[in-house]
This record gives structure tokens, sequence and C-alpha cells, in this order.
């Protein structure tokens, strides 16, 4: 049995917090073992009750039977929804048969196609423009757009008078926080989970973060509580995670964190990134190493998001059957994609017969954003030579940090 969360968190709103241990890959790509938490809401109103999203189908069951701990399903008379995503609009089809045939459906116009498209459903459905309003049981709810947040359909719901903002997606984070709020856990470890859901999620269209942001404030959404569909609740410090947002969609960079990403088959390359550690570390930085080895191997997820908020990269792999380390290719795949900022880049790259790794990588990477400051490329092992290579490349990449 999962662990459920129900619980009023202001007045005649509640939330319905599901715990998900049993999904190893989100979106069957980023590991996560932290878990994830899917949180629907629950606005309760003398005229019926609204309701905010819902959960992956998994757990339809459950999902009925929270909602009916709070209301008969029949009462529901609005159901809002800020993404049509399957984790959190799996439990439609089931509410909206239980809900009867009048409950109004609000959400982005391109809402209604996808839930004809995922469900084959066609509700009464009241597609929304920036700023409108829904006014119900003495409840005022205002809807404004936030496109690619991370889908084409995504939307924020605003109670002004109760200055509550329920955001969907945008704000969340993976992991099974022990509290339902900011003020109940240590925030400083939640946030690498939500920095890590932000980039592998809302990463490619990173530069929409800070757009929709300012578009919120056009509204003048000052929220003291903010209710994502993911992970932590925000009442005690709100700026904190919109801040947050806002500096991982920009790539600002914690002063001295370089972080450091290899693979090695046979650890010849390993012993090349151990020379460049040594020389960062003798330079006064702070190096985060994920590593792609016979003994273990770290997730793309986690590096990347250690990327977003780093100075500088580097980047370790060597020659696979005369081209990239397969998860290497991948792991640049991901980083042109999702962490594409004007960051100082070190490649580092080992051949065994023929080189040929180094080479397309320098190509590749001198196509992106990344500022390339080297390729330190050579034959098995790390000599003497090739390390003082090494370790002036490190300089290089110093060099255009400072």
């Amino acid at each position: 049995m999962s662990d459920i969360v129900i619980q009023e968190i202001a007045d005649g709103l509640h939330l319905l917090r599901i715990s998900d241990t049993k999904t190893r890959f989100f979106e069957a790509l980023w590991e996560i073992p932290e878990g994830i938490t899917y949180n629907a809401y629950l606005l309760e109103t003398p005229e019926g009750a609204i309701l905010f999203d819902g959960w992956k189908r998994n757990f339809e069951k459950e999902f009925v039977e929270a909602v009916s701990s709070i209301v008969p399903p029949g009462e529901i008379k609005h159901i809002v929804i800020h993404h049509m995503e399957p984790d959190h609009s799996g439990t439609l089809p089931k509410m909206l048969e239980l809900a009867g045939e009048d409950v109004q459906v609000w959400g982005h116009p391109f809402s209604q196609k996808l839930i004809e498209g995922l469900y084959g459903k066609s509700p009464k459905f009241n597609g929304v423009k920036d700023g409108n309003i829904l006014e119900f049981g003495g409840k005022k709810l205002l809807f404004v757009q936030t496109p690619w947040l991370h889908w084409p359909e995504t939307m924020v719901t605003y109670l002004p008078t109760e200055r509550i903002l329920l955001t969907g997606d945008i704000f969340g984070g993976y992991s099974i926080p022990s509290g339902v709020f900011d003020d109940q856990v240590d925030t400083s470890e939640y946030l690498t989970f939500a920095r890590k859901y932000t980039v592998t999620v809302i990463g490619h269209y990173k530069e929409k973060i800070g757009k929709n942001i300012s578009k919120l404030e056009k509204f003048d959404i000052r929220p003291k509580m903010i209710l994502p569909a993911h992970g932590l609740l925000w009442r005690e410090d709100p700026d904190q995670i919109v801040q947050a947002y806002l500096d991982w969609g920009s790539g600002k960079p914690k002063k001295g964190k370089i972080t450091v990403v290899y693979s090695s088959m046979y650890r010849f390359v390993e012993k090349a990134i151990e020379v460049a550690v040594d020389e960062l570390k003798k330079q006064g930085f702070k190096p985060v190493i994920h590593r792609f080895v016979d003994e273990r191997r770290d997730e793309i997820g986690d590096a990347i998001s250690d990327m977003v908020d780093s100075e500088a990269i580097v980047l370790g792999t060597e020659t696979y059957e005369s081209d990239v380390f397969p998860y290497t290719e991948f792991l640049v795949s991901e980083m042109e994609k999702k962490v594409h900022f004007e960051k100082p880049l070190l490649l580092i790259a080992i051949f065994g017969w023929a080189g040929a790794a180094g080479k397309k990588l320098t190509k590749k990477l001198g196509e992106c954003k990344f500022d390339l400051v080297d390729t330190v490329e050579f034959k098995g092992l790390t000599t003497p030579e090739s390390e003082a290579r090494i370790r002036e490349g490190v300089g290089k990449l110093i060099g255009a940090i400072r």
C-alpha cells in the first residue's frame, strides 16, 4: 500500500498526495530511486466541490477512495486541469464518470484535444485564456496559461483572496518529502531533487521559465502558498522555490562548483580524470563527480542536474567501436537539450588503437553554446606528457571562468 496523505491545508482546501515508490524511471527515462509524489487538490464550497488534477491511473482506486473520504464524487461540480500528462490525468476518466455528465472541466484549450486523444472522452469543457475567472461557491479562481512548462497546455490557478497558487508541474520536485510543507523539512536537501526534476522535465524549455514567471507577476500573482503537483508545498518561503527555478532556468552558477562526468571501461579515462580533479582541487575548486564505469553507473539525470549550477564542466570519454562511448553520447545529447548554457567545458578523450570520440565530440560541442576551451586526446596510459597536457587544459578551463 502506498503512503497517502489527505490533509486540509487551507479553509476547505484539501491536499490529496500519494507516494510512488514503484516507478523506477520517470517518463520511462530518468531514474528516480528517491521516488515521487502526485499531488491533487480538492476545494469544498457551499455549492459543491472543485477538483484540481488527479493521480496516475495505477492509483485510480486509491484516488477515488481519497476523494470520497472528503466528499461524494457526485458533489464535484468543476474539474480544473493544469496539465494533461497521464501522471496527473490518469484518474480523470473515472472521475468524469463518478462526477456525472454535468461536471464542468476547465483547462487550456489544447487540453480538450488531449482528453479526447488520450482517453476518448468529450466532457463539458471550458477552454481558458489568460485572466479568465471562475467564481463558484464564494470562491474566485484566476487562470493563467504557462505554456511549455512543460507541455504546450500547462496553466496555473490562483485564488487571489487566499493568495494560493496551484501550479501543476511548475515548482515541483522528485522525492517523497517527510513532511508536506517547506517548514517541515530540510529544504536544502529537497532542492537537489527539485533541481533534478526541473532540469530533466522542464530543461528543454528552460527559456520559458523566466518568461512565464514574469507573466505571473503581470497578473499581480503574489502567492503566500504554492501548491505543485509533485513534491513539497511551500508556505513559509514560497519565494525560495520561485527564485530557485529562475536560477536553474538561467544556469546561475555556484562559485567553485565544477561538474566532472566521465565514462571509463577499463579505467584509462579515470586515471586521466583523476589528474584533472587533482588540479581543480589544488586551484580551490570543488569538483562534483559522476562516472560510468564497470562497477558503477551514475545517473545521467543527476549529472546534468549538477551542471546547471556549475561554473564549468569536465567531460571524459573513450572511443568505443570507432565512435563516442554510448552513454557519453546520450549524455551530450541531453546536455545539448537541457543544460545548453555558455559554460566553459574541457574535453578529455582516450583511445586504444585509433581516436574518434575526441574528434566527433569536439565538432559537436563546438556547434553548441558550451565554451569548449580545449580537447585533450591521447592514446592509452596517462604519461607525464599527457598529464601536463591535462593540467594545462584545466588551466584554460579555470581561465575561462575567471
